[in-house]
């Protein structure tokens, strides 16, 4: 039997929604009115509801194709913040934007004006293909291989708007990166195009597949092929067609690409893409290989043409005011061309500024409140929307991640390239799996009651290859990060070894604790419970929902587990934290 999601899609396409999403809008229709699965077909439109927001608001993804905006589409989204919106801007880890506190009635009128300047919010959520970006330079560098903007833009003409391939069993993340220093986020990408030499020199791309962050992690698998710019297109549509064909509709939680190629494994693909496509494509045994540092994009970044510069601003946490992004736009129109650049790690900025110009530019932009010269502060955290406006979170995010930002500050904490990265849930939207340190929100409950908690894990990022990271403390409270993050660092500063890394050291250490261990049997599997129907379950994290009451995540709270400890004879007991 299908899951429940199946059944609704199929009963109604999400793109016939839009008719009722206008006739809502003519008559402003509470929240509570409109049917819950009208609710999420609103996702594939780019709207999602958010009853956090009270009264019962809405938020706006708009896709940002290649990382590319114009100052008019700029403009226009910083308008619409303030006129309809709380008047703020977030960016993405995807590069995208979004816009928070639409009421109803606003809706279509943010469609429209969208529309108008050449910009979309469809199939930015649920089940199909999101944002497809690039390397936020491409285009602009000389380390380019490939400029890969134009082969985002022909990778959407392939789904968006399209009945068939909106209706995928789950999301699906594509990506390229056009020159040869592959960050760590390509690896949990269900398809990342990564630009190498081939044998004869010749430049193409290597293809990972099927990775994820959020719950139950995996990096990607090593596609052994190698792609021309001429094949990406087909190839694409290939996998696609294999996901939509084969990918679960049975298990939703099964139903990611990743579990697909757990299941026929990287030959059953490969058989496929033979079947498939009109082309032999040329194989390729060597990796991809990750860059040994994050790039970053904050500072003045000389481009191609030697009298042009790049203006890499740093947006704290990715959020703005929609003053910000409106003067930007101004500014990028008075010292550049017009064009501004997204990041995936929720930057953005400003291209084309000619040489005499760079202080006038820097000037204004400062003026705004955004930096050229960010501290490692800046550079090094990121946090996703939080429950502040996510519908599943079951922590805030940006204001806890500001708030200990500024007691590392205080106690003049140095980083030194040690990435923060906080998530709301398990979802991983901050991309919390692969940072030096990651810290992953929980509901814990206590007895009085349940309280706002972080996971802590350490050990992710780079190190050789692309790593997760280790669990290191569960259910920290709040106040007790700035400690623990300073232990953390101040640790490996004292102990590591000559050209160890943070991530290096805490997963050699972490490991070499764990082995210690007896085995499995010690393992206790974490328990949670629904605050809505005390539902009881078992797993490393709560499910999405309730399958008995149908609560969002964000209802279970984590009983702490049992623990072992010693008394004064040096007998070991059970005893609960």
């Amino acid at each position: 039997m299908a899951n429940p999601v199946e059944v609704w899609k199929s009963e109604k396409h999400p793109f016939d929604v839009w008719s009722d999403v206008e006739a809502h809008a003519a008559t402003s229709t509470p929240m509570d009115q409109i049917p819950s699965q009208d609710l999420e077909r609103m996702k594939w439109h780019g709207f999602f509801y958010r009853k956090r927001d009270s009264p019962g608001r809405y938020m706006n993804r708009i896709r940002i194709t290649a990382n590319e905006m114009t100052a008019e589409q700029a403009k226009e989204i910083a308008l619409m913040a303030y006129e309809y919106g709380h008047g703020i801007v977030d960016v993405t880890t995807r590069a995208n934007v979004q816009i928070q506190g639409l009421e109803i009635c606003h809706l279509p009128k943010v469609a429209g004006r969208l529309e108008k300047i050449g910009l979309t919010a469809k199939q930015t959520g649920h089940d199909n293909i999101r944002n497809v970006f690039g390397h936020p330079f491409s285009g602009l560098m000389s380390h380019d291989l490939i400029d890969t903007r134009q082969l985002c833009r022909d990778v959407d003409a392939i789904y968006l708007n399209s009945r068939e391939f909106s209706d995928l069993p789950r999301k699906l993340n594509i990506c390229f990166n056009g020159t040869e220093n592959h960050p760590a986020h390509f690896w949990t990408q269900d398809i990342s195009f990564l630009a190498a030499h081939n044998a004869d020199g010749e430049v193409g791309f290597q293809v990972l597949l099927a990775g994820t962050q959020g719950q139950n992690p995996r990096l990607a698998w090593h596609l052994p092929l190698f792609v021309y710019s001429h094949q990406v297109v087909s190839l694409t549509r290939a996998i696609i067609e294999l996901f939509r064909a084969k990918g679960s509709r049975e298990k939703r939680n099964n139903a990611r690409l990743r579990f697909l190629v757990e299941e026929i494994g990287i030959s059953g693909v490969l058989e496929w893409l033979e079947e498939k496509l009109p082309f032999r494509l040329e194989p390729s045994i060597s990796e991809p290989v990750p860059t040994a540092m994050a790039e970053e994009f904050v500072g003045w970044f000389r481009q191609n043409d030697p009298k042009l510069w790049t203006m890499g601003l740093s947006v704290p946490l990715g959020r703005m005011t929609w003053r910000q992004l409106e003067g930007l736009a101004i500014l990028s129109r008075k010292w550049g061309d017009g064009q501004l650049r997204t990041t995936q790690e929720q930057g953005i900025a400003v291209v084309n500024i000619p040489t005499g110009f760079k202080s006038a530019a820097a000037t204004d932009a400062a003026a705004l409140g955004l930096s050229v010269y960010a501290d490692e502060y800046d550079l090094n955290t990121m946090a996703c929307t939080g429950s502040q406006f996510c519908n599943i979170a079951v922590t805030e995010t940006k204001g806890h991640m500001f708030q200990l930002i500024e007691k590392l500050r205080k106690r003049a904490l140095k980083l030194h390239g040690i990435r923060i990265h906080m998530s709301g849930c398990p979802s991983s939207c901050a991309q919390h799996f692969t940072a030096d340190i990651g810290l992953k929100g929980v509901r814990v409950r206590r007895l009085l009651g349940t309280r706002e908690g972080f996971d802590v894990l350490l050990g992710g990022g780079i190190s050789g290859q692309v790593h997760m990271g280790l669990p290191y403390r569960m259910g920290v409270d709040i106040g007790q990060l700035p400690t623990l993050i300073e232990e953390a660092v101040h640790e490996y500063y004292l102990r590591h070894k000559p050209g160890q890394t943070f991530s290096s050291y805490w997963r050699d250490r972490i490991q070499a604790e764990e082995a210690k261990k007896v085995g499995d049997a010690d393992y206790i599997v974490p328990t949670w419970v629904c605050d809505g129907c005390d539902h009881h379950h078992h797993g490393e994290d709560p499910p999405v929902f309730c399958p008995s009451c149908a609560g969002l995540r964000r209802l279970f709270a984590r009983v702490e587990a049992p623990t072992l400890t010693e008394d004064s004879s040096g007998i070991a007991k059970l005893v609960t934290a």
